[in-house]
């Protein structure tokens, strides 16, 4: 692995490493890629057999000690992503709109990326060696698109001839002590009803190595030209699947002693069904997947207490909140509980339409920083803050169509901010008595 810059006055930088040097072996171990690094280059003590610039079959070896305060200082290129071979007829990246960022047009299926990051994937793409690094290295827990554990089934969403070894899989990863948390992406008339029901408790058999499984609605957006025809749940239908999943959960918390299987907030709004106490999901173990998030930010609001002193500090006199049309039938009852908590502060709900994915596309997570420019034109005013849905944003703060946080703001006039703490003092970290109050 080449190595991009060496900070200065860093532990490399004082071992003697240079820009340009090659990495070849940590502790006498080859480097494969950056996911070994990730994992050797976090000990207190290590070997690091480099080669310099330009000059092949003369490695040097230095021995590198960690000091308290002081970073190793070493940055690598990017890594290379691997690229999924599936054909899934509801493929988000294939229903990508002209101008989004570049990276989203990225078909992953990365095991790697599933093992430090938490992303889904479906198992089709690796090689037998890849499954065995999987268990040598321990890369546990990852996470797992199944769909649907009937091969034939599977084969339908996925798109490939190798999705029906599906079972084989599984249970060699949990055979190699790696465990797998589920979802299942619910498509009308392909993979819900019995199919479902079956996925679901073939899964739990194979509890506690998968502890949990999340049931998704397929996304779809309104840029499906020369895709196969596919719809996605009316209201009723997706009240019909929430019911069964929860159906099938107090079947399982009765069998095994937990939910084990959970219904996306998304399912839930869709259903036109309340969201679910915090005893419902257990561990939060798949927020990041949209299960349990809702609950967790209405726990925040009951936790903890409005800021309103140091926003009138800040000269804020109206914070207006920006969020998708799915969720803004839920906060706009907590964003009034909430102004009255603040002493001459006031909240506004704003709902944002989709216009960068268009219908059936609701969800704040892929508002655009254009859609929420279009929500505020003309309501925006000097001494208002705007908060942003963070889902919406990548770490850099950058959103789905490139334009960035400070772009919006620059272009509103206004500070707009992603998190809530503006708003809201912080809370206990995890709400653990409110968890543990809630719990069934």
């Amino acid at each position: 692995m080449e190595i991009l810059h060496v900070a200065d006055e860093s532990l490399a930088a004082d071992a003697g490493i240079r820009a340009g040097d090659r990495v070849v072996a940590v502790d006498g171990r080859k480097v494969r890629d950056f996911l070994d690094l990730h994992l050797w280059l976090g000990e207190e003590e290590f070997d690091l057999t480099l080669e310099h610039e330009n000059v092949h079959g003369r490695p040097f070896r230095v021995r590198i000690r960690r000091e308290y305060g002081r970073s190793l200082g070493l940055t690598f290129p990017d890594p290379r992503i691997r690229v999924c071979g599936n054909d899934c007829p509801f493929c988000f990246v294939d229903q990508l709109p002209v101008g989004v960022r570049k990276n989203l047009r990225i078909r992953d299926d990365d095991y790697r990326f599933s093992y430090l990051y938490g992303n889904f994937v479906t198992l089709t793409n690796l090689k037998e060696h890849e499954f065995e690094r999987i268990i040598d290295q321990q890369l546990s827990p990852l996470y797992l698109s199944v769909h649907a554990l009937d091969p034939e089934i599977r084969e339908r969403c996925l798109k490939s001839p190798r999705a029906g070894e599906i079972r084989k899989r599984i249970e060699q990863l949990l055979a190699g002590g790696i465990e797998l948390h589920t979802q299942i992406v619910a498509i009308p008339g392909l993979n819900d009803g019995p199919v479902l029901e079956e996925t679901i408790f073939g899964l739990a058999e194979y509890h506690p190595g998968v502890p949990t499984c999340a049931v998704v609605p397929v996304g779809l957006t309104g840029h499906r030209a020369g895709l196969p025809a596919m719809r996605t749940y009316t209201r009723a239908e997706a009240a019909r699947v929430v019911e069964s999943v929860r159906r099938y959960g107090r079947a399982l918390r009765r069998l095994i002693g937990t939910t084990f299987v959970y219904a996306a907030d998304e399912f839930v709004v869709l259903a036109g069904k309340p969201i679910p106490p915090a005893g419902y999901y257990d561990s939060f173990s798949q927020t990041e997947n949209g299960v349990g998030l809702v609950r967790r930010l209405f726990l925040r609001f009951d936790a903890a207490d409005p800021r309103s002193a140091v926003l009138r500090v800040r000269g804020i006199r109206r914070v207006l909140v920006v969020t998708g049309e799915s969720f803004g039938p839920l906060l706009e009852p907590r964003l009034a509980a909430l102004e009255a908590g603040l002493d001459g502060v006031a909240v506004e709900m704003v709902v944002a339409e989709n216009r960068l994915f268009g219908q059936p596309t609701t969800v704040a997570g892929l508002l655009g920083g254009k859609d929420i420019l279009h929500a505020l034109d003309g309501r925006v005013r000097s001494r208002d803050l705007v908060l942003v849905p963070d889902e919406a944003r990548n770490s850099e703060g950058v959103f789905l169509d490139d334009l960035t946080l400070d772009g919006l703001a620059g272009r509103l006039g206004v500070p707009v901010e992603d998190r809530w703490d503006s708003l809201l003092q912080d809370a206990p970290a995890d709400f653990p008595e409110l968890l543990a109050a809630a719990a069934p």
